[in-house]
């Protein structure tokens, strides 16, 4: 498959701006966007508690600002007592 300059620059325009409306976070910024330790992101990963989305990349977790921001709306119903 031969790619054109043309074409792999309108590629990269669409990966730059398909970044800047859904940014991918580490384990690590997401757990400080979350408001929650790094431990505890780890913890939830590895149980598969809370059904947090996330994505390997090697060793690494990779977590999807849209994943988190759903995973929030989930988290804030009111609770009744």
């Amino acid at each position: 498959m031969n790619i054109t300059n043309s074409q792999s620059h309108t590629h990269n325009q669409h990966l730059t701006i398909e970044l800047e409306a859904n940014p991918r976070y580490t384990r690590k910024e997401a757990a400080a966007y979350l408001g929650v330790a790094y431990a505890t992101l780890a913890n939830w990963a590895y149980t598969g508690r809370n059904g947090l989305k996330y994505h390997r990349c090697g060793k690494k977790a990779i977590y999807m600002k849209a994943d988190l921001d759903a995973w929030l709306a989930e988290q804030s119903g009111t609770q009744t007592a």
